[in-house]
């Protein structure tokens, strides 16, 4: 197996600073959340507002924060500002000017795998973000865990870019979820979760190859590698 990269050697990675993948999709409509994980987050928010009285979103790797901004504009169209938090994080600073306008919504840079969140949420994406992560299992419990009672973690997930073993596994991470109440859609590729809760694999993580090429998006992604601890 080749030599793997740490974290702090994979941020400088041209594979993960990829700009081709959620640089600017959209909240709904043609390439957007919507499509992807069929619901508008506007709507889904304003929904969680009318039954509890506020409603947080978390996107990891938001990248240009273009359906963040999107969503914050609709809600403030529709005067919920006051009972909406919005946040994104992202290790590239391509957000637009036109985000620092709504006071609801934070942006910050940063890596998500070293990132910990100050306050749960009731909703957290991840959009074609793992693709580009080394520690996927490791964001994957953060956002777990940062989730209000009820609340959904959704994202994209590709396992043949999770090796155990030096070898992709499937199956055996598909048993991993299904032990932690946590559902994989192998067609979609969608990982979904509904509750906090601690995500318990007890893997070691190796580090992480850049260089495994493209996964089923057509871009090159990155492949983590995990074994049983010593």
């Amino acid at each position: 197996m080749k030599p793997l990269l740490e974290e702090k050697e994979l941020i400088w990675s041209a594979v993960v600073a990829n700009s081709a993948m959620n640089r600017d999709r959209n909240a709904s409509g043609v390439n957007s959340y919507e499509k992807e994980f069929k619901f508008i987050p506007a709507d889904y928010l304003e929904k969680l507002v009318k039954t509890n009285g506020q409603a947080s979103w978390l996107d990891l790797c938001c990248g240009s924060a273009k359906a963040l901004t999107q969503t914050a504009q609709v809600l403030a169209e529709r005067r919920l500002e006051q009972q909406i938090r919005l946040k994104g994080i992202d290790l590239l600073d391509t957000f637009p000017p036109a985000a620092e306008h709504f006071s609801f919504l934070d942006l910050e840079v940063t890596s998500v795998v070293d990132w910990q969140p100050e306050q749960s949420y009731d909703l957290i994406t991840c959009s074609h973000g793992l693709h580009y992560l080394g520690d996927k299992l490791k964001v994957i419990a953060m956002a777990l865990a940062a989730l209000n009672k009820n609340g959904c973690f959704v994202a994209h997930l590709d396992l043949n870019n999770i090796h155990f073993n030096s070898a992709p596994q499937g199956d055996f991470f598909k048993k991993i979820f299904a032990q932690n109440h946590i559902h994989y859609n192998a067609r979609t590729r969608i990982i979904r979760c509904n509750d906090a809760q601690s995500f318990i694999y007890n893997l070691h993580y190796l580090g992480a190859d850049d260089q495994a090429g493209p996964n089923y998006t057509g871009q090159g992604a990155v492949t983590s590698y995990y074994t049983f601890p010593l």
